[in-house]
């Protein structure tokens, strides 16, 4: 008996292996205008990437500024804001993360 509950605690501990999303961004240059763009590849910390997830960019007021969802290949793009404010992924429970514009390069 004692066997069966280790090898029962051992396939369940594998299958409970998180990951973790990750979130990298990025500033560019726009060839379509002048504006700053923010450029921003979701993923998660198993290496997988993380397409059609939420996506919320939001002032220093909680004033939503931009809303939507990666593409089919985890990228997401939007103009930079004026001031400061925060990158939003949410892709289910427990796979939520947020970045500052400080964090972006």
């Amino acid at each position: 008996m004692r066997y069966i509950l280790l090898i029962l605690l051992t396939v369940l501990s594998v299958q409970a292996r998180a990951h973790y999303p990750l979130l990298s961004c990025e500033f560019t240059e726009s060839e379509q205008s002048s504006a700053e763009q923010v450029f921003c590849d979701a993923g998660f910390s198993d290496g997988t990437k993380a397409p059609n997830v939420v996506m919320e960019v939001f002032s220093e007021d909680d004033e939503t500024l931009v809303s939507g969802h990666t593409d089919d290949l985890a990228k997401f793009q939007f103009e930079r804001p004026e001031g400061i404010f925060f990158i939003i992924m949410d892709a289910g429970p427990g796979h939520v993360i947020e970045i500052s514009d400080e964090e972006v390069n």
